[in-house]
């Protein structure tokens, strides 16, 4: 036995169908002539049919039905797979990195190749990131270099997606690609500290992980008179208060000698303060 067409019905024919035509055969053999039963046979079953189709249950499966009135052309839609899922999220992370990467990569001017190597160690040793993955990276990296992507956004996901343990990491990365091509620049310590604070780290973690590349020393801070815990503003002030003291040209009167011992001491000043400027990105 056939399926019929009309949705929730399970019969040969349909009964508003019958009962038309029934009621047609009836009116044809009232009124007499052959062409009566005919024509009004064929009228109640097609009012028959129209009411079927006007009163059937909706289906209980609309993809089925519809597959069954296209000829089984309409197929489920396949299941998403874990892989596919855990790409489509590799992707969105790596989008967000490669703009950090890039905002502190380009702040002393355009990515440097030594500067795409760290980043690239960084995904294939830290992250484990395979030569596919690899290869969206430097998409990433070749895109943003010319249209940089919203810096917040991809703050905001790292900071949400990433354990403090590896937002630190990843700050510990952004160092060294500051540094890869020379001294940090004062852009670029501004942008670290943009990164820090945008990750939701604090400037004491900050001065952590900077310490792993610039020292620690406190012999800088005991040539201004500090301890290390002082603050930035303590640092300055004692900086200038020291170098306008120990100035060489404060004690040229006094001959050669004391000229070459200020100049000493002044020199001292000046490179505990750049050190610890460096350290704290003043």
């Amino acid at each position: 036995m056939r399926n019929c067409s009309l949705q929730g019905v399970n019969a040969d024919v349909a009964p508003g169908k019958v009962l038309g035509a029934i009621v047609g055969l009836m009116l044809g053999l009232w009124i007499g002539p052959p062409w009566a039963i005919v024509m009004f046979t064929f009228i109640g079953g097609v009012v028959g049919h129209l009411y079927d189709n006007a009163h059937a249950a909706p289906p209980e499966n609309p993809l089925a039905a519809l597959e069954e009135d296209m000829g089984g052309l309409v197929a489920p839609p396949e299941p998403v797979s874990q892989e596919a899922i855990d790409t489509q999220a590799q992707e969105h992370f790596a989008r967000h990195l490669c703009a950090l990467f890039i905002e502190v990569a380009q702040a002393d001017g355009a990515l440097a190749r030594d500067e795409v190597r760290v980043v690239r160690e960084y995904f294939q040793d830290e992250l484990k990131y395979g030569p596919e993955a690899l290869d969206l990276v430097r998409v990433f990296l070749k895109e943003f270099r010319a249209k940089p992507p919203p810096l917040e956004e991809s703050l905001a996901a790292c900071r949400d997606e990433l354990p403090t343990a590896d937002r630190l990491l990843l700050v510990d990365t952004l160092y060294q690609l500051a540094l890869v091509d020379g001294a940090l620049q004062r852009s670029e310590q501004e942008a670290l500290r943009q990164m820090v604070k945008g990750l939701g780290l604090t400037e004491e973690d900050r001065r952590s992980v900077a310490a792993r590349y610039l020292g620690t020393d406190p012999t800088h801070y005991a040539r201004l008179g500090l301890a290390p815990g002082a603050s930035d503003a303590e640092v300055k002030r004692a900086y200038r208060q020291l170098a306008a003291a120990h100035h060489p040209d404060r004690v040229s009167h006094l001959g050669p000698g004391a000229v070459e011992q200020a100049t000493r001491r002044f020199q001292e000043i000046q490179d505990a303060y750049e050190m610890i400027r460096r350290l704290r990105g003043l």
